[in-house]
Formats: structure tokens, sequence, C-alpha cells
């Protein structure tokens, strides 16, 4: 709007200048022909002249700036059918003061009409004096604090690289490494593609317990950058899987340390396997008497009164092909007894007889033995025991067993002539 304001006081200058030239008065052609008082204003070889301002109280002075310090306007630019454009600002400093901005109106080369040069010292050149053409702006001034401030550096994020995901014992140990700016927000674990953020850490190890080592698990390593909100999740690494761990046999039980000569001794041990193998049992210093069970570890056996003595350190093992148990070792005394008599004796006493069965007497010196019946009801005395000796009256059975028997005797004399059966008396066979 400046330009234009300019350019409208400028046709109405030229105006006034043409009504004064023909007027006549020697005043003003004695004004005109001051050289002095003209500003030339060239337009590609066009002169035209402007008189000074008449009203400027400081026209001497004024005179002799100029005088001193001649003002060139460049041409205007010819355009052949575009309006006139907006006048431009030209600014030139001079050495004695700060360089008044002169306004210009283009030229148009189909009407060259003689316009004088505006009036450096009215109003329109100080409306204009802060304008600045947007294509003659100056670049930003280097020395800037607020230009030379350094921009925010920027932030080196990525995934880290795991390295290993070796198993130890029941745990797999990881390892990873990071070439990057470390995650706020730590690193978490994914474990065969799920994250629960139970193993966050802001180190470059984890320890994983509680997997099943008998299978294989892949692991990553996510990279929590939680300013930014990136979640870097590294490359994959899977453990292997591990055989079985074998849970070894147990044993158990309590013998019996001591048996009698005799008496039958045995124990079988408690056994058991949570792999449920096969077991196999053995056993260290049987004794000599007893007998061993490989299948289910049983020891048995009967001592006898030539055993008798101290069998120490017994130890039986049980196995279930990988790993094997012990039960406590232990000893067995076999003691000595008295063995209880099966049998017993029986003893007898008689009186000779002194006649015969007709009654004749029967002297001692004719007989000649005795007979002994012996049963175990008075109607069956089926055992009998001879006795050569005719001058006995006594005698004693041994080694029969014990219980009631019932008893008998005869005698007989030289001639083979036997008495009859005596009365039937009833025993007993004890210890």
């Amino acid at each position: 709007m400046k330009s234009l304001q300019i350019l409208t006081s400028a046709v109405a200058l030229s105006f006034i200048l043409s009504a004064c030239g023909g007027s006549g008065d020697p005043e003003s052609s004695e004004t005109a022909n001051n050289s002095e008082q003209e500003t030339i204003v060239s337009n590609d070889g066009e002169t035209s002249e402007t008189p000074a301002d008449e009203n400027n109280g400081d026209s001497g002075q004024q005179e002799n700036t100029e005088s001193q310090n001649p003002v060139v306007v460049p041409p205007a630019p010819v355009t052949e059918s575009n309006p006139t454009p907006p006048a431009e600002t030209v600014t030139q400093p001079t050495p004695s003061q700060p360089s008044d901005p002169v306004q210009t109106t283009p030229v148009v080369n189909d009407t060259p009409a003689e316009e004088p040069a505006p009036d450096t010292t009215g109003p329109a050149p100080e409306e204009n004096a802060g304008a600045t053409d947007p294509a003659e702006e100056q670049p930003a001034d280097t020395n800037d604090p607020a230009a030379e401030e350094p921009a925010a550096p920027v932030a080196n994020i990525g995934s880290a690289h795991l390295n290993s995901a070796i198993v130890s014992g029941d745990q797999v140990m990881l390892s990873w490494s990071n070439d990057f700016d470390a995650p706020e927000g730590g690193f978490d674990v994914v474990i065969d593609s799920m994250d629960t953020g139970a193993d966050r850490t802001h180190a470059l190890t984890a320890a994983i317990s509680g997997l099943d080592l008998t299978i294989q698990h892949c692991f990553m390593i996510e990279s929590r950058y939680t300013v930014s909100g990136d979640f870097q999740i590294s490359n994959q690494v899977c453990s292997e899987a591990q055989a079985p761990v074998n849970e070894a046999p147990t044993i158990s039980g309590t013998p019996a340390t001591s048996v009698d000569a005799g008496v039958a001794y045995s124990f079988t041990p408690a056994a058991d396997d949570a792999d449920n193998d096969s077991l196999a049992f053995s056993v260290a210093n049987l004794p000599a008497w007893a007998s061993f069970n490989s299948s289910n570890g049983r020891l048995s056996g009967t001592p006898s009164t030539q055993d008798v003595g101290d069998y120490n350190n017994v130890r039986i093992t049980v196995s279930d092909g990988t790993d094997s148990a012990n039960l406590a070792s232990f000893s067995i005394r076999v003691n000595s007894v008295q063995v209880a008599a099966s049998t017993g004796s029986m003893s007898l006493n008689w009186t000779a007889p002194t006649t015969r069965t007709d009654g004749s007497s029967l002297n001692l010196s004719d007989i000649s033995g005795y007979q002994i019946y012996v049963g175990t009801t008075a109607s069956n005395l089926q055992m009998h025991v001879d006795l050569s000796q005719g001058d006995l009256s006594s005698y004693t059975l041994d080694n029969m067993d014990l219980g009631d028997y019932y008893v008998a005797i005869t005698a007989y004399d030289h001639n083979g002539n036997s008495s009859d059966l005596s009365n039937i008396v009833q025993k007993s066979v004890v210890n």
C-alpha cells in the first residue's frame, strides 16, 4: 500500500508542475532556472527537472546536500501489457548522513511521460522509511546464541543379541550383549514366545528355573525403551532337551538281629521306585546257613547248632539299573539253645514166677529169660523186647516217644516153654 500511495503523490506533483510552467510567473521561472535546486531524474535517457520545495525552510541546507550527493535512480522495468508494479525502495547510504529511501515510479515504454521525482523531504519517505523488500531481507545473524544451540542427541536404540541358552542343573543360563543405549525399562526374557515380565532385569545375564528341561525351550530378549515407546526383540536361541532325570529307588525295613539255632529266620525289605523301573536286589556277606532271593530281596534260612555265632555287616542293595540304594548294614546272631527232648524212657519192675501152669514148682534157675510187650492201647501190644537173662527183675526202655503206653511181661524156661501174659499196666514216657 505504501508504494501505491507514493505513486499517486508523484502523479499529482506532475500536474502541479505543468500548471506552474504555463503561468509565466517570473518568480517561478527564476526558481525553475536555478541549477542548484534542480534534481536530475534519468529514465532511459529522458530527463525531467523537478523544482525544489519552496516551502522548505531548510532549502539552503538541502541544496548543499543534494549537490554533494546526486541521486541516480536506476531505470524502471518495462512491461508491455501488465499494470504498473509497485514502486521500489532504494536505499543508498552517504558518508555524511544515513541514506533516505528514494521512491521511483516504473516507466512504461508506450507512455514516456516525464514525472518529477518525489520530494525527499516530505512525509512520504518517512512513511516508507521502515519498509523493506522481502527479497532484500538480510540473512540471520550467525552469532545468535539461539541459532548456535546444538540439536538434542538422537537415542541409539536397537535390539540386544542373545548369545547362548545353556542348561545347567535345573536352570537355563542366558547371556546376551547390547551394542546400543541401555534400555530404560530393562530387558524382558521371552520364553517360548511368551513374555510374563517375571524375568525382567537390567543385567546381561539371567538364570531361568522351573522349566521342564526334558523338552526344548526357545528364548528371546526384549529391550524396553520405555521413554520412546520402542520395544526391540533380539534373535532367538533354543536350549537342548535333556534326558529325563532318573529317580533312585528306595529301600527300607528292620531285620531281626538274632535267631536261635534250629529256628527259621526270614526278612524281606520294602523297596519302591518313582519311575516304576524294574528293580533287582543283591546282598553282601550272606550267612552260610541262609539263602537270598534277588527278585524281592528276601533273606531266609534255619541255622543249626553248628551255626551258632555272629554274622556281621550284612548289606542288602536294590538297583533300578541306573541308581541304587542300600539298606543299612546289620548283623545276625545265632544263639545256642538246649534242644527240647522228644523221647523218654520207661522203667519196669516185676517178680519172677515160682510155679508152672500145672501147679508144679518152678525154680529160678529154670527161667531162661523174659518178653516185654508194649502198646499204645491195652488190646494192641505190638512192640516187644526180648530179655535173655532169667535173673532180671527190672528193666528200662529208652528212646521212646513221649506219651502213655500199656505194658505186660512173660517168662520162658530153657525148653522154650512160656508163661501166660502178666497183668497189663499203664506207663507214661516223659522227659
